[in-house]
Parts: C-alpha cells; sequence; structure tokens
C-alpha cells in the first residue's frame, strides 16, 4: 500500500512539474517578442543619446538673494544668451557680467559682457561670448553641454569695485546660431599665435562667391584690448585657417578703433553655406606685418612710415597697384595736355594739369571677368578746387574733356551748365555746395568705387572708414575696358594723388557675407 501511496505522489509531482515548465513556455512565447521589443527600443535610446547626462541637462539659471538671472540660450557660436538683474536698492555702475566655467574661479580674464549701470530693479539681456577649448567645450554643437557661474563686477556708490557671484547656470547648446556656423577648435595654430577668435563668415546667397574671393572683416579694437597691438609699423595678429595655414590679409585703415581688414578666401565660400576661420594674437612684442603675403599680415602703402614697406596686396586681390617706385606698373600708361602737365609717381601716382588746357591721365586696359562682373575702386585725395575725372571708357581717355559722354565717369569740379548733358553721369563739388552738403572735402582721403555687374553700373564715394557718402547708378554700355584716371585745369592748375587701385570680387547678388566673432581662446 505504502508503495502505490508513493507512486501516485512521484507521478502527481511530475505532472506538476511538466505543467510548470509548460506553463513557463506559454509564458515565454506570450511576452517573449513584447520583451524583445522593448530592449530594442532602450538600446536606440542609449544610441540616440536619450538617456544621457547632456540630454537631462536644462536650461537653467538659480540666482542668488538679491539678484537676478533667467533664461539662459547657448548657440554654436558660443555666445551664451542670458536676462541678469539686482534688487540691492543701490546703483551699479561700469558693470560688467562674466560667466566663470564650473571648477575655476573668478578672473578678469574670464569672458564677459558690458552692462553698464544697472539700477537697483533693473534687468538687462546680454550675450557673453564664449571660448573654445578646456576649461569650455571643444566645439559648441546642439546638446553639448555647460555648467559655470555668473558674477557681477561693478562700481558701488562708494566707488569701490566688487565682484559678486549672483547666480549659477546649468545649460546646453539647444539654438543654432543664425549664421548657421559651429565654433570649434582649429587643429593647429600659426607657429606665435598664442590666443585666437573663430570667426564665422556665412553666405546667405543662393549662390556661391567667386574664389577666390576677399571678405571684408572690421575689427574692434576695444573687445581685444589685452590681446591686440597695431600701428602702422606693428601689428601682432594674422588670419588662419582650421588647419593653421596662414590667410592672405591687408589691413585696409584704422578709424576710431575700428580696424578694416580684407581677407583672401581661396575657395570662397559655398552657397548657402558657412566658413570658419580664426583671428590669431602673438604676444604684443611680436610684430607680424609682412609684405610676403604667405605669413603675417599686411597692410595699406600709405600706413606704413616707409611707403608700402608691407603692402602684400598683390596677394589679397585680383589686381592691384600702390604706385611705389618712380614708373607706372605694367599695363598703364599715361599721357599730358600741355608742357606743364605731369603724372608723377612716387609713393603715389600724382597727376597735374597745369595750365593753359592741360591735363594729366593715366589709363589701364582691363579684361571683363566672364562673369561680367566687377569691382574696381581707387584709394586717393585732391588737393585742388578744380576738376577730377574718373572714366571708364572703350578707348581710354586722352583728353580731358570731350567725347565722353556717353562712358560711365565720376567728374566732380567748378564748371559751366553747358558742360551738363543728360548722357553723363557725373558727382559735382563746387564752391556753390555748403560744407554740411559737400561730399568732399579738400586734402581729405576718399574710395571711389565703380561696380559693373550684369547691365547695370554703380559708383559710389566712401570716406576712408568704409562708409558711404555718395552713390548713383544707370545702364552699362555694351563695352566697358578702360579705367581712366583725369586732373585738367578747369579753374587753374591742380592736382590729385592716388596711393592704391585694386579690383575684387563681386560678392553674390551685392551681398558680402556676413561676420560673427566668438571668444578669445588660448
Amino acid at each position: 500500500m505504502l508503495r502505490k501511496r508513493n507512486v501516485h505522489k512521484n507521478n502527481a509531482a511530475r505532472r506538476f512539474a511538466g505543467a510548470k515548465a509548460q506553463s513557463a513556455m506559454e509564458y515565454l512565447m506570450t511576452y517573449g517578442w513584447a520583451i524583445l521589443i522593448i530592449a530594442v527600443v532602450l538600446g536606440a535610446l542609449f544610441q540616440l543619446g536619450v538617456f544621457s547626462s547632456t540630454s537631462l541637462l536644462g536650461n537653467a539659471c538659480i540666482a542668488q538673494s538679491g539678484f537676478y538671472c533667467s533664461n539662459p540660450v547657448l548657440s554654436t557660436l558660443g555666445v551664451l544668451t542670458v536676462t541678469v538683474g539686482q534688487a540691492t536698492g543701490t546703483t551699479f555702475t561700469n558693470t560688467y557680467v562674466y560667466f566663470v566655467p564650473s571648477g575655476t574661479t573668478f578672473s578678469s580674464s574670464d569672458y564677459s559682457a558690458y552692462i553698464g549701470t544697472l539700477n537697483s530693479g533693473q534687468q538687462a539681456n546680454v550675450n557673453i561670448h564664449l571660448g573654445v577649448g578646456s576649461p569650455y567645450p571643444s566645439s559648441y554643437t546642439v546638446g553639448t553641454p555647460l555648467s559655470g557661474y555668473l558674477y557681477l563686477q561693478y562700481t558701488d556708490v562708494y566707488g569701490t569695485v566688487i565682484q559678486n557671484e549672483i547666480g549659477t547656470v546649468t545649460t546646453k547648446v539647444t539654438q543654432t546660431s543664425s549664421s548657421g556656423a559651429t565654433f570649434s577648435q582649429p587643429s593647429s595654430l600659426p607657429s606665435g599665435i598664442t590666443e585666437y577668435v573663430p570667426i564665422a563668415l556665412q553666405n546667405t546667397q543662393t549662390s556661391s562667391t567667386p574664389a577666390p574671393f576677399q571678405q571684408m572683416i572690421q575689427i574692434s579694437e576695444g573687445n581685444y584690448a589685452s590681446y591686440i597691438t597695431y600701428n602702422g609699423n606693428f601689428a601682432n595678429f594674422e588670419f588662419f585657417t582650421q588647419s593653421g595655414s596662414i590667410l592672405p590679409a591687408w589691413i585696409e585703415s584704422n578709424n576710431s578703433g575700428t580696424l578694416t581688414v580684407w581677407v583672401n578666401l581661396p575657395n570662397g565660400i559655398p552657397a548657402s553655406s558657412s566658413l570658419t576661420i580664426y583671428l590669431g594674437f602673438a604676444s604684443k612684442t611680436t610684430n607680424l606685418l609682412s609684405s610676403s603675403g604667405t605669413s603675417g599680415i599686411g597692410e595699406a602703402p600709405q600706413l606704413s612710415s616707409t611707403y608700402a614697406q608691407y603692402d602684400d596686396g598683390a596677394s589679397v586681390f585680383n589686381n592691384y597697384w600702390n604706385f611705389a617706385g618712380t614708373s607706372l606698373p605694367s599695363g598703364w600708361t599715361s599721357s599730358v595736355g600741355s608742357s606743364s602737365s605731369s603724372v608723377t609717381v612716387n609713393n603715389g601716382v600724382t597727376l597735374a594739369s597745369g595750365t593753359g588746357g592741360g591735363w594729366g591721365t593715366i589709363n589701364y586696359q582691363f579684361t571683363m571677368p566672364s562673369s561680367n562682373q566687377i569691382i574696381f575702386e581707387v584709394f586717393g585725395q585732391t588737393a585742388e578746387t578744380g576738376r577730377q575725372r574718373m572714366y571708364l571708357t572703350n578707348t581710354g581717355a586722352s583728353a580731358a574733356y570731350g567725347g565722353y559722354m556717353s562712358d560711365l565717369g565720376f567728374d566732380y569740379g567748378i564748371f559751366g551748365s553747358s558742360e551738363i548733358t543728360s548722357g553723363d553721369l557725373q558727382y559735382f563739388w563746387n564752391a556753390y555746395y555748403s560744407p554740411a552738403n559737400s561730399a568732399f572735402a579738400i586734402n581729405t582721403n576718399y574710395i571711389i568705387q565703380y561696380i559693373l555687374t550684369g547691365s547695370t553700373f554703380y559708383w559710389n564715394i566712401l570716406s576712408s572708414s568704409e562708409s558711404q557718402i555718395a552713390s548713383q547708378s544707370t545702364a552699362q554700355p555694351s563695352t566697358t575696358n578702360v579705367l581712366s584716371l583725369i586732373d585738367d585745369d578747369d579753374s587753374g592748375a591742380t592736382q590729385s594723388t592716388y596711393y592704391w587701385i585694386r579690383t575684387r570680387a563681386y560678392p553674390p547678388n551685392g551681398v558680402m557675407p556676413s561676420v560673427s566673432f566668438g571668444g578669445v581662446s588660448s
């Protein structure tokens, strides 16, 4: 009896175990596919970085008591935009906002933005241009995290300079810059460069720039006072590519702390695209001025104490002449209208009319580019109250007057009304214009700009700081291939002097690519 009972018990146990195994198999069959799908989805989310610390990082600014900060936004240009304020009951003057990266302490060399006066209860939106490379990110791409502290440096009502931590910032790159560019570290630096600034050049047009292309960049020296030094005989900065190659660059002018520089981009900028280049600073005792075009930076001929000593314009522009030496450059011809007229080359070219119907002129025959677009720019001054003329003609000017009324010209001086015809494009300066309305002042430098594009001709008068004084446009004649500069004697002996003449590429649709600066990095 006992044996039968044990057999039944064992059989029951086996039946129970089999049922459990069958139940487990049914469970796996029923839910296995669901588990597999969940595992695949989780793996994909991890691959996308959904569970990374970066993705979980929000945009926040936690303010200290008595201060205000909010809405930190970081762009791909490394620009931190944030709103700050104070409610201490006093007024702050000469106020700066500093960003101090996590793991570092406050330093006056940290990146900052200037506010000026900040009253109690006042808020201000600021843009702080940050650097690239430790302790900052090596590049600013969407999702790149950043954390640190905001400090205010200000002068209180007692005249004491104070630094206060006002808030803690945690953020990440969420905003693509308007230029579409992403700042990153260069892979190599030119020899001697100790700090650099990334510069984004954005071509907003649907066609690419010509190659090569001359890009105008204006540098505010005050923004880089700790790094930059420049006078006509010394400069410690240059431009370079991501790989560290020097870009030929030419300083045109230095006006009220703004340096106007032209940089040669050998491959141009593609349509609707951006290009990042770098402005590099050497020590303040290192002179990078050079006429080579392959190292350092050059400048306009009249800027140095020795004429054209550091002029590398021929390496930057499509065509360039500075009239150094004592003879006209190749391709230029001259003629005079009387024994007292002259054309003199010596630290520029001077055209003197002489008297008795005299005139002096120089001519350059050029070939229009296949794009049918070209920009001529002439820089110089006049010491006259007579007549100065510049024409784009078919045959070149061999006389000061007559036969050019159908050509494209710039003409000013004292003259009779009979000389003004409907076909003559002219700009006039004479004694009947008050100084406030006159585009010209005697013995002042100007840039005269000719632009040929398609079927249209433009001329512009620019100040030495590139601001426009006057302009006009007209239909372009079918054949125009000689540039003529003339000085004649409508009101006695006169003269004009030109220091440089250049041609450069026409930007797409006449729109120069925009320029955005990042912060200084070491």
